[in-house]
């Protein structure tokens, strides 16, 4: 028997032979499940960094400052700064201001976009960290990803107030043609609703389209980019008599009876709070016909109420000063105060058929966003300030163009 060993040769030793095989084959295992788990994992929290960063650059432009595409501007500032915010593998990516947060052309070949690039790598000198590849000649690995955001204008809102706001129209009376302000009046109808023909160039209003924002207000001029004298004009809000106005003056508003409110109790808490459905412009608003000024409820949804829209957000203040001296939100407690409000515009023509009883609705022409200041108890007026606002885009809404939109939407394009 030990002869017959011997001529077969010794075999002890050979299970190491297979032990090092499958250490190799388990070290190149680990390797696949291990390291390369750490590639595809820290490339998914890139691209969140990414996404983060191209979505508050685009919110920063579209909010804070549309023509400072500067490196210490707040579009680059607070795309940055949402890239160190989210880590990739426990670390902030790697970004540079000046070449890796750029405004890029939108795919749609229209519109403001940020794209955004973040890195994890060796060449960026934080490359991910290797923990088996070593034995496989893996020296290094990382990561890179981009995303684009564009700044769209929107249509919609899902929290509209329920004022029905005289929108701006061109003056002809009595000069013709005459220059809107504050003090103009809408001059075209006698004190029964029917057109005056004592006033010979009665006073005009063209809605918003998608080529012109007529003669209504409008955030910016017709590039989509410059600033108007609207944005961050102070403005005063007050509810109308239906019964005896028919010369609307500025600010002049109409309740309305959104969804199926009735009186003043709903009345006061849509002012307070977001109805949770969208109305778009084009749509049909039903004016409250109930008698009383609402001045009550109002005041008290506005401004003295423990959940009034200023006790919302108490510390927050329009500061003139902000945004290249435009003006804008300070102090707020909230990404987006909810003393921002979106407010219909609506046709003084429409509104004149309602309080002659031929109508019962007037259709939305515009949405305008509204920071509220507060309540003026002298003048029974709301206060506040014109201002651009998140909103949407929803299919069906009539357009008003890049020039008359005050809504504005951040959307993912890349």
């Amino acid at each position: 028997m030990s002869a017959a060993r011997r001529v077969g040769g010794d075999d002890r030793g050979a299970i190491l032979v297979h032990v090092a095989i499958a250490l190799l084959a388990l070290v190149a295992f680990s390797t696949f499940v291990a390291d390369y788990g750490v590639l595809w994992a820290s490339r998914r929290q890139a691209q969140n960094s990414a996404d983060a960063g191209a979505i508050a650059g685009a919110v920063g432009l579209a909010f804070d400052n549309n023509s400072d595409l500067t490196d210490t501007g707040p579009a680059k500032e607070s795309a940055f700064l949402a890239t160190q915010r989210n880590f990739v593998w426990g670390q902030s990516p790697n970004v540079v201001k000046a070449t890796d947060i750029t405004f890029a052309v939108c795919p749609d070949g229209v519109g403001n976009c940020v794209r955004v690039d973040v890195y994890r790598n060796e060449a960026r000198g934080n490359a991910l960290p290797i923990f088996f590849g070593y034995f496989v000649g893996l020296t290094s690995q990382g990561v890179r990803a981009t995303a684009t955001a564009e700044v769209i204008f929107g249509n919609a809102s899902d929290c509209l107030k329920p004022w029905a706001v005289i929108d701006k129209w061109a003056e002809h009376w009595p000069i013709d043609p005459g220059t809107w302000d504050l003090t103009s009046t809408f001059d075209k109808y006698d004190k029964n609703g029917n057109l005056d023909p004592a006033i010979t160039h009665p006073d005009v209003y063209i809605p918003p389209s998608t080529t012109d924002y007529g003669t209504g207000f409008h955030p910016f001029q017709a590039d989509g980019h410059t600033y108007t004298g609207d944005y961050g004009r102070r403005f005063s809000l007050k509810v109308g008599d239906p019964k005896t106005d028919w010369d609307y003056a500025s600010g002049w508003f109409s309740a309305l009876a959104l969804l199926d409110s009735s009186g003043g109790k709903d009345y006061l808490n849509n002012i307070k709070g977001c109805i949770g459905v969208t109305y778009k412009v084009g749509d049909e608003l039903p004016i409250d016909t109930e008698p009383g000024e609402k001045t009550g409820p109002t005041a008290q949804a506005v401004n003295t109420d423990v959940d009034s829209l200023v006790n919302q957000d108490p510390t927050a203040y329009w500061d003139p000063a902000l945004n290249g001296g435009r003006g804008g939100v300070s102090h707020s407690a909230y990404g987006v105060s909810p003393r921002i409000v979106a407010i219909p515009l609506v046709n003084p023509d429409a509104m004149i058929q309602v309080q002659q009883g031929g109508r019962t609705s007037v259709p939305i022409s515009n949405i305008m966003g509204f920071f509220v200041e507060g309540y003026d108890n002298a003048t029974k007026s709301v206060t506040g300030y014109m201002v651009t606002m998140p909103g949407k885009l929803v299919a069906g809404g009539l357009p008003t163009g890049p020039a008359g939109s005050f809504l504005i939407q951040i959307v993912l394009v890349r």
